[in-house]
């Protein structure tokens, strides 16, 4: 017997059984339900904790430094949590059918890559003057980046795990690759559009492009190496370095670190990214375009050969 609609909308079972828009909306429902409930209820544990620290949040009475920031990366466990528990018992899914297949050493191959990149995309805008290198931090504290390592290694992956772990390795079992990456990096972009919306038109337009290109990126990755460690590192290791390493803008968020290496963003410009930093600049766009051709012609027909795994 044919089952109704409203029954195979609900993201609470696992049926597979109807057409190709009604598996698609059923997803990012369940995405968007996964999303919410773990904001809410991260939100919540924060607060509490910060209740529990002595604080008073609602009044605006927060922790100064780096706790609440520390506090909010740290929150996206629950993302991740969520996310895992939803693809074990609603969709009957290991670890391994998510991504978490392959050899776990990749993470250091996924950190390696956005090490090249940013340097490349710090150092030409070095050399076109919109960057300024302005030498090494001699205090720096360790014990803070260890914990900002870790924060960053959890929100990394719990973004990987959500939009390409779940949404991605979902979608691309019932639709084309192209579209299942097409949908997975919107789902990828949109909770970003909030903090580059509040950039000028042309930066914003530069961050939007930017970021489908390196969800691009990080989807054929995932796609190709079967592994979803590589990306985990890749998008955790590129947000440390460029947050924590050289003290520059994260998406809009000013560093609330000096930086081990000290760079400046000089006059605003479509160089530097202005204040939404090098994730709006052109120069990222160029280097993620660049990698993104050598990508899509190196590992095509591998991709077309295998599908994913």
């Amino acid at each position: 017997m044919k089952k109704g609609i409203i029954y195979n909308l609900n993201p609470f079972n696992n049926e597979t059984n109807m057409s190709s828009a009604e598996y698609i909306i059923k997803k990012l429902s369940a995405f968007i339900l996964i999303y919410v409930f773990s904001a809410v209820l991260g939100e919540g544990i924060i607060i509490g904790i910060l209740y529990g620290m002595g604080y008073d949040p609602l009044h605006g009475i927060m922790p100064d430094g780096q706790i609440s920031e520390l506090l909010l990366y740290y929150g996206f466990l629950i993302f991740s949590l969520a996310t895992l528990l939803y693809c074990r018992f609603i969709e009957k899914k290991n670890m391994k059918l998510i991504g978490f297949a392959g050899n776990p050493t990749e993470y250091l191959a996924g950190t390696l890559i956005a090490a090249i990149l940013l340097f490349i995309i710090i150092g030409i805008g070095c050399i076109s003057g919109s960057i300024e290198f302005g030498g090494f931090n001699t205090n720096v504290n360790i014990k803070s980046l260890l914990l900002w390592v870790l924060a960053f290694g959890i929100q990394g992956a719990a973004e990987e795990i959500m939009c390409r772990g779940f949404l991605l390795h979902s979608l691309k079992n019932r639709i084309s690759v192209p579209l299942a990456i097409l949908i997975s990096s919107t789902a990828f972009v949109f909770p970003h559009l909030s903090s580059l919306l509040e950039a000028e038109l042309v930066y914003a337009m530069v961050g939007i492009i930017n970021l489908y290109l390196i969800s691009i990126v990080f989807s054929i990755l995932v796609l190709w190496r079967s592994n979803l460690w590589i990306v985990c590192g890749l998008h955790s290791i590129w947000n440390f370095i460029l947050y924590s390493i050289m003290g520059l803008s994260l998406s809009g968020s000013e560093s609330a670190l000096n930086g081990v290496i000290l760079f400046h963003v000089k006059d605003a410009n479509i160089l530097n990214g202005a204040e939404y930093g090098i994730e709006a600049s052109v120069i990222t766009t160029v280097a993620l375009g660049i990698l993104l051709v050598v990508m899509v012609k190196g590992w095509k027909g591998r991709i077309a050969k295998n599908g994913v795994s």
